[in-house]
């Protein structure tokens, strides 16, 4: 076991990123905490064609990305540990479901596609928008209810709700990662904002922004206002 090193988990939207000066301060605390050998992880709900933009937009480094709340675990150089789709025989029940005709917005995403329809095989993530928060809350929890041996679904931002597998999410994927990193699980910090990111702020030593839903809050150990006030008290 590496004893001493350490992995910190991060939410990318409304925790890594909370506007441009702060992911300026938060690249240089993740580079010092990786100087001393320790392990930076990015687990967000974004898919893998939305989360390459931001690094190219803003630069940053990490050692392996989380995508699609837990779906699909790369690491720096985009190496695909795990994927995890969705049942394909639920998929045109759970359209239905979703009222689409209520909808705004939709897509899909596959392993590395980010913008597919529902026809395609072996999809990891599906995002449908509303036109209001109680709309989008209220057809998830009836996806959450009807389809739970099948898949997670989630409220994110925006009015909108996304799905994936019921066989993983944020902390499933970070215990894979463990496993092949032989990391002490009491060495492994978490920190978040939203709906995805509860099961991993449970399950770790989870941290909360001061942003966060009350849920997540409450499983919570402190809260911070940037990633890298929490990166300080790690090391």
């Amino acid at each position: 076991m590496n004893a001493n090193k350490k992995i910190l988990v991060s939410d990318y939207d409304q925790t890594f990123y909370l506007n441009d000066e702060d992911i300026e301060i938060n690249k240089k605390a993740v580079a010092k905490f990786r100087k001393e050998g320790n392990i930076f992880i990015i687990a967000t709900g974004r898919s893998y064609f939305d989360f390459h933009n931001k690094v190219d937009m803003y630069n940053f480094e990490y050692d392996y990305v989380i995508i699609n709340h837990g779906a699909t675990i790369l690491d720096k150089n985009d190496n695909v540990f795990e994927n995890f789709s969705i049942n394909n025989k639920i998929i045109n029940n759970i359209k239905k479901d979703l009222q689409l005709n209520k909808s705004i917005k939709r897509f899909c995403c596959s392993k590395l596609e980010s913008r597919v329809d529902f026809e395609h095989n072996d999809l990891t993530k599906i995002n449908v928008k509303y036109s209001s928060k109680e709309e989008a809350m209220l057809i998830n929890k009836v996806i959450n209810n009807k389809y739970a041996n099948y898949i997670n679904s989630y409220y994110v931002k925006e009015n909108s709700l996304e799905i994936i597998s019921n066989k993983t999410n944020k902390s499933n994927a970070i215990n894979l990662l463990l496993n092949r990193l032989n990391i002490l699980k009491e060495n492994v910090y978490t920190i978040g904002d939203g709906y995805s990111d509860i099961e991993m702020i449970k399950d770790f030593n989870g941290y909360a922004m001061v942003n966060a839903v009350d849920e997540l809050k409450k499983l919570a150990i402190e809260e911070y206002e940037s990633v890298s006030n929490l990166i300080d008290k790690i090391i």
